[in-house]
C-alpha cells in the first residue's frame, strides 16, 4: 500500500506543476486568463537603437550664422509695417488688414511687384543685395524700403 501511497503523490505532484506550466500558455497577443501579452517592441526587436534624450546639438555660438527672422510685413491703415531688411530670395509674407487690395511693387526695374488681396500673400525678395524702395500702385501715398543683405 506504500508503493502506491508513493506513486500517488508523485502523481499528484507532477499533475500540479503541468497545471502551474500550462496555465502561463496562452494564445499571444490576447487578453484574458491563462494567456499572455503580446511582445513589446522592444521584445520583437531587440537590436533598435534605445532613445536619447539628449539634446540636439546648438547651431548658434561663435561661427555660426543664425536662423533669419521671418520676413513679414504687415499692411494696416494704408500703411506698410514689418520687415524692411531681408535676405536674398527670401519668401516675403504679406497680411494686409485693410478692407482694400494694394500692391507691393518696387519703384524702379522688376524687382517685384505684388498684388496683395485683403487677407495674406507673399512674393520673392529679389537675390540681389541692395536697397528696394518700393510703393502701392493704387494708393500714392504708400510707401516702403525693402533692403536686402
Amino acid at each position: 500500500m506504500k508503493a502506491n501511497t508513493r506513486t500517488g503523490s508523485a502523481l499528484g505532484l507532477a499533475a500540479a506543476g503541468v497545471v502551474l506550466v500550462l496555465s502561463g500558455c496562452g494564445t499571444p497577443g490576447t487578453s484574458g486568463s491563462g494567456t499572455t501579452a503580446a511582445p513589446t517592441q522592444a521584445e520583437q526587436f531587440p537590436s533598435a537603437p534605445a532613445a536619447t534624450t539628449e539634446p540636439a546639438p546648438s547651431t548658434s555660438g561663435p561661427g555660426s550664422t543664425p536662423a533669419a527672422a521671418p520676413a513679414k510685413i504687415l499692411i494696416k491703415d494704408f500703411k506698410y509695417q514689418g520687415t524692411e531688411t531681408v535676405s536674398p530670395g527670401a519668401t516675403v509674407s504679406v497680411t494686409n488688414e485693410d478692407i482694400e487690395a494694394h500692391t507691393i511693387t518696387a519703384d524702379t526695374g522688376d524687382a517685384f511687384d505684388a498684388n496683395i488681396q485683403v487677407g495674406t500673400g507673399t512674393f520673392t525678395a529679389p537675390v540681389e543685395p541692395g536697397t528696394y524702395p518700393y510703393h502701392c500702385n493704387f494708393h500714392g501715398n504708400m510707401k516702403g524700403t525693402l533692403t536686402v543683405k
